[in-house]
């Protein structure tokens, strides 16, 4: 079966999974309030919890369910994880008080992981020097999404309430479990013995994908610590303003369409040039575009920043998750992409922690600082790191 079909079914799945999970973005503050949360400290202090619960739970789970891939096959994990995600959703339909949201949203972190499994999936019926762009485009479902989901999310709740969100959302999420099974093949699965078996000693003693996994983390850290003060730095940029939401917004959908306008070029640059060539280039760019945004004191030169910034951040994910693919045994892969699974959710863990402390203590201009030298380090020890010609593959 091709693989660009492959590649447009998962694309759907993805942006099905990734508008789901945002839907809930633009209310979760009211909806904590609606349940009698002060508002305040207190409601910012359940927030962030409740996000924080799934990429702590999402982390520790993720490598057993890399190991679970490598034995029963990436299709099996993309129809756990869509059912797992989309009953919890359903479940949160019934919140009554902040603790068992939160409780949900922890059980919610084990079950996570469809978008990334898709990669592997992808990587793995992908032809090897198509890997780039398939995977380039497959980032921009989720992409598109994430911006739309908020939006939707947000007339919902206004239109039916808070609880019925999550009713929608977890039905769409068993939906793409429907896609998976009806329309993708089953991927192979390695029949190695048990004494050629790959295990989690193997993955981090390969010093290729250590790095990679550090990579990953960077990235995800940077990204992070800047999206997670957005609204704070737009309102010292504009002030009270009665559309600071929608500022703010915007801020972000721009990011989004030239992230989908970008990575599909990067990913195609990767395949003719190396992935290994063009990850520590574009981390670097990165880093760059970042940084000047600290000097930012009008709303419209931040909206062209950031989308420069767009167009080069959709380039790094995809680029990690080939060279993971190309760098690791097939004995191994699904371990693999578990591991960098677990690094990117500490990095959306951390990366929000890290950007309030120096918001806090400092000022939230100096998140963007933070967040450029952070990539533009990480490209120094890909650049030095990881070697430019392509591993023989093994398996």
């Amino acid at each position: 079966m091709s693989w660009k079909r492959n590649a447009r079914i998962l694309w759907i799945c993805n942006f099905i999974i990734s508008g789901s999970m945002s839907m809930i973005m633009p209310f979760l503050p009211l909806f904590l309030m609606d349940m009698g949360v002060p508002h305040g400290k207190e409601v910012s202090m359940w927030t962030g919890m409740i996000f924080s619960a799934t990429f702590l739970s999402a982390a520790v789970m993720a490598p057993l369910w890399g190991a679970f891939a490598d034995r029963y096959g990436q299709k099996a994990n993309l129809v756990r994880a869509g059912i797992g995600m989309g009953i919890v959703n359903i479940l949160m339909y019934f919140s009554a008080t902040p603790l068992y949201l939160l409780v949900l949203r922890f059980v919610y972190g084990f079950f996570s992981g469809f978008i990334t499994v898709s990669y592997s999936y992808l990587s793995k019926t992908t032809p090897r020097d198509e890997l780039g762009k398939a995977l380039g485009f497959l980032y921009t479902g989720g992409m598109s999404g994430g911006i739309i989901g908020p939006l939707i999310g947000g007339a919902l709740s206004d239109w039916f309430g808070y609880h019925t969100v999550f009713a929608v959302t977890g039905g769409m999420m068993i939906v793409t479990v429907l896609l998976v099974k009806w329309f993708l093949p089953p991927d192979q699965i390695e029949t190695a013995s048990q004494a050629k078996q790959g295990s989690f000693r193997d993955v981090f003693a390969n010093p290729n994908l250590t790095i990679l996994f550090f990579a990953t983390f960077a990235v995800q850290m940077a990204t992070m610590s800047t999206n997670s003060m957005m609204s704070i730095f737009v309102k010292s940029i504009v002030g009270e303003v009665n559309n600071l939401a929608f500022l703010s917004g915007l801020v972000t959908s721009i990011t989004g369409i030239a992230n989908i306008i970008g990575s599909p070029v990067l990913g195609r640059m990767g395949d003719h040039f190396g992935q290994s060539k063009v990850l520590p280039i574009i981390m670097v760019c990165t880093g760059l575009v970042i940084i000047p945004q600290v000097f930012t004191h009008s709303i419209y030169p931040l909206y062209a920043w950031r989308f420069c910034h767009g167009l080069l951040l959709g380039g790094m994910l995809p680029a990690i998750q080939t060279l993971i693919k190309k760098r690791s045994p097939d004995m191994i892969q699904g371990r693999a992409y578990g591991v960098n699974s677990s690094f990117q959710f500490l990095g959306n863990l951390i990366g929000p922690l890290v950007g309030g402390f120096i918001a806090g203590h400092f000022s939230v201009s100096y998140v963007f600082v933070f967040a450029g030298a952070v990539l533009i380090i990480g490209a120094a020890v890909v650049k030095w790191r990881i070697p430019l010609r392509e591993a023989k593959k093994a398996g």
